[in-house]
Formats: C-alpha cells, structure tokens, sequence
C-alpha cells in the first residue's frame, strides 16, 4: 500500500507540471499572421509556379498530415498511414532513436513537391505518448496554396508551422508501466517554462537533433538555462528534467544536481537519488557541432560533463 502511496504522489506532482492528453490550444482558423513571424523557406521560386507539385504537397496534406492526430495514438495507426515510418523507404528518411526506460523516437521526413512535412513520434512499444507535425515550405506556397488544406489546429513551434498532441491515455500506460515521464512544463513563469521545456524537446526542431548532439555547439543557451535553474535553486525543475526523453538533458539535470548537493546541500528522495545515479551511470560523452567558417565545414567536440561540469558552466 505505502508503494502505491508514493506512486500516486509521484504522478500527482508531475501532473501538475506538465501536459498530459491534451493538444495546444490553437483557434481551428489559419491565421495570415502566422505567416510574417513563423520562418521557413523564403528563396525565390520559379514563375509561374509548378502547380502539379503544388498538388504533391496538397496531396501529402491531405491524405496523410491532416489525418495522423485522429488515429496517431499507436504506432501501428501511424505505419498503416505511413507504411514505411520506421524505415524511411519510399522516397522518405526516418531516424529513429532509443531514449531509453523504454522509449523511442523516430523522425520521419516526407518529401513532397516544394517542401517536405516531418512526422515526430516519441513512443514505447506500441503507444505513442506525443506526436508533432511539420510542414515546411516555401512562404509563397504555404500562403497561397496550403493555408486551406491544412485541417489541422497549427502553431508556430520553433519557428515551423507545426501541431502537436499527446495522449493521454498512453502516458497513463506508460507510469503505471515504468514511473515518470516529463514532455512538457505548462508553467505560467515564461522564463521557467522556456527553460524547462529547452531540455524536453528532442523533436524536429529542438535542441537536441541526437540524444547526445547539441546542433549548434554546446555554450551559453544550455549553461545560462542552467545557471538560472542553481541560481534559484530550483530543485524541482532539475528533477523533473531527470525524467525528460532526452538521455542528454537528463545527464545535464543529474549532474547540476550533484553539483547543488555539494555545494547548497540539496538532499534527493531516494527515487530521485536512485535516479541520479542510474543516470550517471549511463553517462556518455555528449558531442557538440561546431561552425568552423574558415575550414567551410563542422568540427566535433566533445564534452564529458560528469568530470568537466564545473568547467564547462563557467561557459560565457
């Protein structure tokens, strides 16, 4: 009974700061002003305008983007839809990745005739707990042409037209089955949110386009967010971010709260201990790109944050 006291209250407090089950709410109307600040594709195209693959990108709206959110719940549903999701046959590219505890992740890129539309799905066997859909495109083809297909309620998430849901009931599935899981912080501090959620999101245009790759090298965006976590000591942030599908972020909440254990005397349940430990445990050395202009390619670094942490959050 005590055991199932404690899973309760474990549930209980990552409901009240996340998102479970519930799309964004967004007005069902395709608003013109998403145009001027969502940024995508704006290079010239050719005039008059390839209409027949206009059509491919409607087609691909259609029959496929417009009806994944109905029926997108399992992973079955979505390869009946997409009949080559996980291995990206068929003029398509996926990428899948394993999380870990269970979870997975594939992002699967649909070419179309202008543009391309990503499937992001994060999942542990047959249960997709979230789902994101992204259309990129050319502005003129978008506003002209695609505004009206699209069925579905979008916002602009990380500068793509994009919708997104989780279930619900699969994340129910998914803690009675293995514990925790943290998708997405809906607290009403913005900067908190922002910070939360920049270690959470390891789908089409997050931050971590690998588990253990930081896209645009590792510096002052991850080092300030974790700054202001141990500067307000904001203990229950970092250990929600324990339970984050990213391996990545996960690694960065366990060692900064083994860090504010030496130095502010912060004492973890012991599940959250037990976490931390499992974590680090599991540590792998994270590898960041880097822009190198006068070589006209990237280079590779790589950071080992369990011994160099103290090192690296002096980062400016």
């Amino acid at each position: 009974m005590k055991k199932i006291l404690n899973l309760i209250a474990v549930i209980s407090l990552t409901i009240s700061n996340n998102v479970f089950g519930q799309a964004k709410t967004t007005d069902s109307t395709k608003p013109s002003s998403l145009i001027s600040f969502c940024s995508y594709r704006e290079d010239k195209i050719e005039i008059p305008i390839h209409l027949d693959w206009v059509q491919t990108d409607k087609d691909i709206i259609q029959n496929k983007i417009n009806k994944l959110p109905a029926n997108g719940s399992t992973l079955s549903a979505i390869k009946k839809l997409i009949p080559h999701f996980s291995d990206g046959n068929c003029n398509c590219q996926s990428v899948t990745q394993d999380l870990g505890y269970g979870l997975k992740s594939t992002e699967h890129t649909i070419y179309g005739g202008y543009g391309s539309c990503n499937v992001d799905a994060i999942y542990f066997g047959d249960n997709v707990l979230k789902l994101r859909l992204t259309i990129g495109n050319h502005k003129e083809v978008i506003e002209k042409y695609l505004l009206d297909v699209i069925k579905l309620p979008f916002d602009c998430i990380n500068g793509q037209i994009s919708y997104e849901k989780t279930y619900e009931e699969n994340i129910k599935k998914y803690l009675k089955d293995s514990g925790v899981i943290f998708l997405e912080s809906a607290d009403t501090n913005y900067r908190r949110r922002q910070a939360i959620n920049y270690f959470t999101d390891v789908m089409t245009g997050g931050t971590f386009e690998k588990p253990f790759y930081i896209t645009f090298g590792l510096g002052s965006e991850t080092f300030d967010n974790l700054r202001f976590f141990i500067v307000n000591k904001d203990y229950q942030a970092l250990e929600s971010i324990l339970f984050s599908p990213s391996p990545t972020s996960r690694l960065f909440a366990a060692r900064t709260l083994i860090y504010m254990e030496d130095k502010f005397g912060y004492m973890p349940t012991a599940n959250n201990d037990k976490r931390i430990k499992d974590v680090l445990k599991n540590a792998q050395l994270i590898s960041s790109g880097i822009l190198s202009c006068w070589m006209n390619k990237f280079e590779y670094d790589y950071y080992n944050i369990v011994k160099d942490f103290e090192n690296l959050l002096l980062t400016q």
